[in-house]
């Protein structure tokens, strides 16, 4: 990882110096087939009830802390890693996935932005707060880097009307969130007071999400986004999914969209894909969908050797970045 841009001033809301521990029973001794296997936790699907989350407490612990730039403390300090591309006037903000657990900070962001320099476009690879953080944060993190990239854009060439954002999964329901739901509006958080940077606009050029989470209802993403009380209240649960609805939330002149998945994608149906495109259709959004009859969940860049549990055939879906590109230069330029 290279150079860190860290997005927030002195204050960044929603930090404070408590321990983790709050939320996450962390065993260091867990292994992966612990952390699967033993102790799925939001990745169990044979039933609705939410067992025991200690082994996703320990793949954040493993990932995050004890290999990533996350502390035991709620302190994190959210960063970009730039990707610049000298004489580029575009930038695109990549929002890794990782069920709001970890970050894909490699498939899913630098080998991205590695493609979007070969084709002389400037990129920011955000780290963005996940949990045990609970939204808005990770919302307002990619609202705010945005902001931060629109405000610096004159130091790094960039042209603040050609800023756009992708994001994958989980990174792709952070920004459709952050596109359609929160939009342009002020940081209304306790003790939190809005700096010079909060001032500037987030308005995206375009948005690109791929394989993205988009239905949370119901979603076991819930427990990590807002808590196993919300999850396990159903009243609670669906008031919390539509407040973050991103479908829900479109409107008429909204940027223009990109859409991927893959229809053997086990982790988020791809039918979601074709109900965000219909509506956007209906709101005369600019919209283009790919979606591909092999390629799985997460297949990112589709460099990343897979694991032989979870494999799929990446032939067609490695198509998605090249269609991607060509369709950001035309909605770009």
């Amino acid at each position: 990882m290279t150079e860190k841009l860290y997005i927030w001033g002195e204050q960044i809301p929603g930090n404070h110096s408590g321990s983790k521990t709050d939320r996450m029973d962390i065993h260091e001794e867990y292994t992966a087939q612990d952390m699967f296997e033993k102790y799925p936790g939001i990745w169990d699907k044979s039933t609705d009830t939410i067992g025991d989350m200690s082994g996703n407490a320990a793949m954040v612990y493993r990932q995050e802390i004890e290999h990533g730039p996350a502390g035991m403390t709620y302190e994190d300090k959210p960063f970009l890693v730039p990707y610049l591309v000298e004489g580029a006037e575009r930038a695109v903000i990549i929002c890794p996935g990782g069920a709001y657990l970890t970050k894909s900070m490699i498939e899913e962001g630098q080998h991205i932005a590695e493609h979007l320099n070969d084709a002389g476009i400037s990129a920011f690879v955000l780290w963005y707060r996940t949990y045990p953080y609970q939204a808005p944060i990770m919302f307002l993190d990619a609202q705010r880097a945005i902001r931060f990239v629109r405000f610096h854009a004159k130091d790094y060439g960039i042209n603040p009307d050609h800023i756009s954002m992708i994001g994958f999964s989980a990174g792709g329901n952070l920004a459709g969130v952050t596109g359609f739901v929160m939009r342009n509006q002020a940081i209304a958080y306790p003790d939190y007071q809005a700096d010079a940077i909060d001032q500037v606009s987030a308005d995206l050029s375009a948005l690109a999400l791929i394989y993205p989470a988009i239905a949370l209802e119901d979603d076991k993403i819930l427990v990590v986004l807002a808590g196993e009380e919300t999850y396990n209240d159903k009243e609670k649960g669906r008031a919390f999914a539509r407040q973050y609805d991103m479908r829900t939330h479109l409107q008429s002149g909204d940027q223009p969209l990109f859409l991927c998945a893959a229809l053997d994608d086990e982790v988020v149906p791809a039918q979601h894909i074709f109900d965000l495109a219909k509506i956007a259709k209906e709101k005369e959004v600019a919209t283009e969908v790919h979606v591909f009859a092999e390629g799985g969940h997460g297949f990112g860049g589709c460099q990343g050797e897979q694991m032989p549990q979870f494999y799929h055939d990446r032939t067609l879906v490695s198509q998605w970045l090249d269609l991607y590109i060509n369709w950001l230069n035309r909605v770009t330029q």
